[in-house]
């Protein structure tokens, strides 16, 4: 069996792809099951659901869950939860609502932090009727001013996936770009999809964890079922790691590549850093979703 189940549609705020293309290339590399897990957003992994058994791909349903964890903010995916509950229309609305009020901040940020002007509108333009966010800010940073600090994104070591770098690098927690969103703790996000019939996965923890054995066990007293362990963003040492931690304590291991389309173009749908048979791992997480339901 081969699996992606951290994938991005057209539907989350910050990738490009419709549903239709996403089973298409699913197809062509030869995934037995995949989830579209947007970012606080339920409608392209119902629209996945309805189109997936005609092109022969099982799915299961997906969410990936921006929250706090302490002072850090984590990634948590829900998976076979009950995404028509009302209570995932809520989350939604309040994130839609969060990226509006942080846009603005965010963009002043920017131009104070390099000391240049950034026409809004043009950002607004790139958002297509949504509230703009990091990305369009970002794309409309790099694509039309001239820095010396924005040169790796530009050209250098970091443009290969110019948008997410630069975020990593200067706009997540604890960076002079960051701009506060209010979002849920994560054990608000556990208890309601446990509640929903899901299993709890945490999202590329080589990102936002790093090796922290103590944040990993919080996170498995907390309830979480699993880690997403091969992960595009996983070098060998974050795999393994995970891997160790998931089999001591009999979680869920995960696949996932994160991918968004043009907005992390050196992302490839079904490339997570395992290459084997998940059959076993796949297994576990369905029973994990089975006891919650």
């Amino acid at each position: 069996m081969k699996a992606d189940l951290h994938i991005h549609c057209s539907a989350s705020f910050d990738a490009t792809e419709s549903v239709d293309t996403i089973l298409r290339l699913a197809r062509e590399q030869q995934l037995d099951l995949i989830a579209i897990s947007d970012h606080n957003e339920i409608d392209g992994a119902l629209e996945l659901e309805t189109k997936a058994s005609a092109a022969g791909i099982e799915t299961l349903r997906g969410i990936e869950i921006d929250c706090f964890f302490g002072r850090n903010i984590v990634h948590l995916l829900g998976y076979g939860c009950d995404l028509r509950d009302p209570g995932f229309a809520r989350l939604k609305n309040h994130y839609i609502e969060e990226l509006r009020r942080t846009g603005k901040q965010r963009l002043t940020l920017i131009e104070e932090h390099y000391g240049l002007k950034l026409d809004e509108a043009a950002i607004i333009a790139r958002a297509h009727g949504r509230p703009y966010t990091n990305v369009e800010i970002t794309q409309e940073l790099l694509q039309t001013q001239i820095h010396p600090d924005l040169k790796p994104y530009q050209t250098g070591e970091r443009s290969a996936n110019p948008i997410a770098n630069f975020y990593w690098d200067q706009l997540a927690v604890g960076c002079w770009g960051y701009a506060e969103l209010r979002l849920p703790d994560w054990r608000q996000v556990v208890a309601y999809v446990h509640a929903c019939g899901g299993a709890l996965i945490v999202a590329h923890p080589m990102q936002n964890l790093k090796l922290d054995e103590a944040a990993a066990e919080a996170l498995r007293e907390g309830g979480v079922d699993g880690f997403e362990v091969y992960s595009s963003y996983h070098d060998a040492r974050g795999r393994q790691f995970y891997h160790e931690f998931c089999r001591r304590w009999g979680l869920a291991e995960t696949f996932g590549s994160d991918f968004h389309g043009a907005t992390k173009p050196n992302i490839v749908l079904g490339k997570t850093g395992f290459d084997g048979d998940c059959t076993e791992s796949v297994m576990l997480l369905k029973e994990r979703i089975a006891h919650w339901r």
